[in-house]
C-alpha cells in the first residue's frame, strides 16, 4: 500500500490490529472524515497465516515483533517470548482465532473502578453488533455483525473428550461461553470460516478499503507523536528509510497494542518524569501510569500425554476446547483457564520430558493474575524495543491457583473420557508441591494476552479517561487492550473489538 498523497487527515489511527482495522472502518462510514490506518508490519496474506492451525508456527518469526521479556525473578530467570503481530490484523492474524466476550463480573469490575459505560450491560449491545453468529440464536446472540463467529466444524476426537471429561469429574458442560458466564468445558468460539482465519481484515478493513477517504500505509513505523504543547497535532513515521510528519486535524488514535501505544506514549514525552528525565526525553505530561499495570495470563506449557494410537491430525485451530473454573471458593468469575491442545506443548525447559511428537496437551492457565509487571524505555530512540518485566508468580495467590489448575488439568487427563487414546501423563506426573512448583517455574509463559499499560481510569495511576483521552493531552485517545484496568478472563481479541466499536462511538458523538 502507498504513501498517502496528502499529509493531512481527519483522523490517524496507529495500528492496523484488531482495534485498529475495527476503528478505521467505523470512522469512515459516514464519509465525512478521512482518515489514515498506519500499520508498521505488512500483509497478512501468507498460507501460514490463513491456515489457522498453523498459529503456533507464527512466533518468533518475521510476522512478529520479537519482543522478549526481562528475566522473570519468580520462574528461575527464565527469558520469555513476548508475542506480537507485526502484520495486518495485529494479534488477530495470528493467535489461536478464538472469540470470547468476557464474564460480565470483568466488565461489572471495570464500572465499579470508576469507568461509567464500561460494565456488562453497557458492552453486551456492542458484542451483539459486531457478531455474525452462526449456531442457534439464544437470548445474546446476534447475526449481522461484521465478524464471522461459529463453533468448529467437526471437532478432534480430543477436543469431544475434553468437553465430555468435565462432567465425568463433577464439573459442568457450557453450551454457550459468549452468555457472560463461562463456567463449565466448552468448544471455543472461533473466528474460522470454510477452513480459513477470518479476522478482522476480513470482516472491518477490507470492506472498508473501497472508500475514498480511508488510506491505509503498511511498513510505516511510528516512531513519536507530534505537539503543540499539549495538544497532538499528528505523527512522525519510518518508511523505507524516510522519516514524515503528517498532520492530524482532529484526532490521533493510538492502536498500536499493550507495548506499541505505551512506548509511542513514552517517547513522545508523555510517562513518568523522572524515567524520561533519565533518558533525554523532553517531559511533556508527567504521567505516572505509562507503561505500568501489565498484565497477562499464564500458561503453564503443558500437561503432557503420549499416545501408544497414533492421533489424526490437528483440526480447525487445534485447540477447540477449554474449560473456566475457580481455584477457590468466594472468586467472583473464573481464575483459572485449561486449554486442550491436539499437539504436545512444553517449554524449551521442559522438552527433554516429553519423547514422542504423537501426544497432545492440557494446558492450565491462570486468567485472574494479581501479579503486575512494566514496560519502561532503555533508550530515547523510538526504534529501540522497550524493557518489558512480565513479573509472572509473583504473587503466592498466582502460584496457588497455577497449582489447583494443575491438578484440575491432570484429573481431567486421567479420566475415562481419554481412555481411547491410551495416553500416558509424561509431564509434570505426580510430585510433591515442592517438586511441582519448580515444574511451574520452567514451564510459565505468556498466554499471549497482556493489557494494562495504558490503564483506564481517572486515578493518578491512570492513562487515560473512561473515554480513552490522554489525561493532560487534547486531541490523542488510547483504543486497544492496553487501555484494560483489569484483565478479563477470556482471551483478549473480542473485548479489543468491543473497546474500538465503543470508541468509535464515542469520537463521532
Amino acid at each position: 500500500m502507498s504513501s498517502p498523497s496528502v499529509a493531512s487527515f481527519d483522523y490517524i489511527v496507529i495500528g492496523a490490529g484488531s482495534a485498529g482495522c475495527t476503528l478505521a472502518a467505523r470512522l469512515t462510514e459516514n464519509g465525512k472524515f478521512s482518515v489514515l490506518l498506519l500499520e508498521a508490519g505488512g500483509t497478512d496474506r501468507h498460507p501460514e497465516v490463513l491456515d489457522p492451525v498453523r498459529w503456533t508456527s507464527l512466533f518468533p518469526g518475521p510476522l512478529d515483533w520479537g519482543y522478549q521479556s526481562q528475566p522473570i525473578s519468580a520462574c528461575d530467570l527464565r527469558v520469555d517470548h513476548v508475542p506480537r503481530a507485526k502484520m495486518l490484523g495485529g494479534c488477530h492474524s495470528h493467535n489461536a482465532s478464538v472469540w470470547v466476550r468476557g464474564h460480565q463480573n470483568d466488565y461489572d469490575g471495570w464500572l465499579r473502578s470508576g469507568c461509567p459505560g464500561w460494565g456488562w450491560d453497557d458492552v453486551l449491545p456492542v458484542f451483539q453488533r459486531i457478531e455474525n453468529w452462526q449456531g442457534a440464536l439464544g437470548n445474546s446472540r446476534r447475526t449481522g455483525g461484521p465478524m464471522y463467529i461459529a463453533h468448529p466444524v467437526d471437532p478432534h476426537p480430543l477436543a469431544v473428550a475434553f468437553a465430555g471429561a468435565g462432567p465425568l469429574i463433577g464439573l459442568p458442560a457450557n453450551a454457550d461461553h459468549n452468555d457472560g458466564t463461562l463456567e463449565g468445558t466448552a468448544f471455543f468460539n472461533l473466528t474460522i470460516r470454510n477452513g480459513q482465519r477470518f479476522t478482522v481484515v476480513d470482516g472491518y478493513l477490507n470492506p472498508a478499503l473501497a472508500r475514498d477517504n480511508l488510506t491505509v500505509m503498511t511498513g510505516a513505523q511510528t516512531t513519536r507523536l507530534l505537539l503543540n504543547g499539549t495538544r497532538c497535532t499528528g505523527v512522525e513515521t519510518l518508511r523505507s528509510g524516510v522519516v514524515q510528519s503528517i498532520t492530524a486535524r482532529r484526532e490521533v488514535i493510538l492502536s498500536a497494542g499493550v507495548i506499541g501505544s505505551a512506548q509511542c506514549l513514552l517517547s513522545s514525552g508523555i510517562g513518568p518524569a523522572a524515567d524520561l528525565r533519565a533518558l533525554g526525553i523532553p517531559v511533556v505530561v508527567d504521567l505516572p501510569g505509562v507503561g505500568r499495570n501489565y498484565q497477562d495470563h499464564v500458561l503453564f506449557a503443558g500437561i503432557n500425554y503420549e499416545c501408544a494410537k497414533p492421533l489424526p491430525p490437528a483440526r480447525n485451530n487445534g485447540a477447540e476446547a477449554t474449560l473456566w473454573w475457580r481455584s477457590r471458593p468466594g472468586l467472583d468469575c473464573p481464575d483459572i483457564q485449561p486449554v486442550l491442545l491436539e499437539f504436545p506443548f512444553f517449554t524449551p525447559e521442559l522438552a527433554a520430558r516429553v519423547p514422542s511428537a504423537n501426544g497432545f496437551a492440557i494446558a492450565p492457565s491462570i486468567v485472574k493474575p494479581q501479579s503486575r509487571g512494566r514496560l519502561q524505555l532503555v533508550s530515547s530512540d523510538p526504534l529501540v524495543a522497550p524493557q518489558i518485566d512480565v513479573n509472572f508468580l509473583s504473587c503466592d495467590a498466582d502460584l496457588d491457583a497455577m497449582l489447583a489448575a494443575v491438578e484440575l488439568c491432570r484429573e481431567l487427563g486421567a479420566s475415562s473420557a481419554f481412555a481411547e487414546f491410551e495416553g500416558r501423563e509424561v509431564l509434570p506426573g505426580a510430585l510433591s508441591r515442592t517438586e511441582m512448583l519448580a515444574t511451574i517455574r520452567q514451564a510459565a509463559t505468556s498466554y499471549f494476552h497482556p493489557v494494562g499499560t495504558c490503564r483506564m481510569g481517572t486515578g493518578s495511576d491512570c492513562v487515560v479517561s473512561p473515554t480513552l483521552a490522554v489525561h493532560g493531552v487534547e486531541q490523542l485517545r488510547v483504543v486497544d487492550a492496553s487501555i484494560m484496568p483489569e484483565i478479563p478472563c477470556v482471551n483478549t481479541n473480542g473485548p479489543s473489538v468491543m473497546i474500538a466499536e465503543k470508541a468509535a462511538d464515542w469520537i463521532l458523538a
